[in-house]
């Protein structure tokens, strides 16, 4: 009898360490399969149309042009401040003394706002550069909505182009939703009207 069960234990070993390597077999091949399909997936994505294309190269070209544009206006109103710095700063040096004459100090203070009020109007001009340069419109970063803005008017019939190839595509993937929306409640209704019959199955009386 002891001879026997050793045997049979025996006879199971092998398959209890085969087992192991047909799980890692089937997932082998499960991840292999997984990979062609994604393969397949990114195959079948569709190509930039000529016209998006086009599109894309003008408004990078035309965000290029923004971008260049608002750094030599940043760097001229950054000039132009140090200068005026320097003019405030000497303005201020000349105020004039305890005994000068009214009319002087009048003068003076005029000039004083003038420069103060010149400055002002530098570093605010300055401050709208970086604004549209940094900040963010209702679209996306402003600079990139004036640069849109520019291509349209420059090049109507490539935005109007554009557009229809964008709008066709939305209409595309809204149909496409539809349709999978549509294949989920088949399924669903499929897997109940399944419990449904199992469960009518389980009450009838044996």
């Amino acid at each position: 009898m002891e001879q026997t069960r050793e045997q049979a234990q025996q006879q199971r070993r092998p398959a209890q360490i085969i087992a192991p390597n047909s799980d890692a077999d089937a997932q082998g091949d499960g991840l292999v399969e997984r990979a062609r399909e994604l393969q397949a997936e990114q195959a079948s994505l569709p190509e930039p149309s000529p016209v998006e294309a086009a599109y894309s190269a003008a408004l990078a070209n035309q965000l290029e042009a923004k971008h260049d544009q608002v750094e030599r206006i940043e760097n001229r109103l950054e000039n132009l401040i140090e200068q005026q710095a320097s003019k405030l700063q000497q303005c201020q040096s000349q105020q004039p003394g305890l005994i000068a004459l009214p009319g002087a100090r009048s003068r003076w203070q005029q000039q004083l706002q003038q420069q103060q009020s010149t400055m002002q109007r530098l570093q605010g001009r300055l401050e709208t550069v970086r604004e549209i340069r940094d900040g963010m419109g209702v679209h996306g970063p402003r600079i990139e909505e004036l640069a849109t803005r520019k291509l349209r008017h420059q090049q109507p019939g490539l935005a109007s182009e554009w557009d229809e190839v964008q709008e066709a595509q939305r209409l595309s993937l809204a149909h496409q939703r539809r349709e999978q929306q549509e294949r989920e409640r088949r399924k669903t209704q499929a897997v109940g009207a399944g419990l449904s019959h199992a469960l009518v199955i389980s009450q009838r009386p044996n």
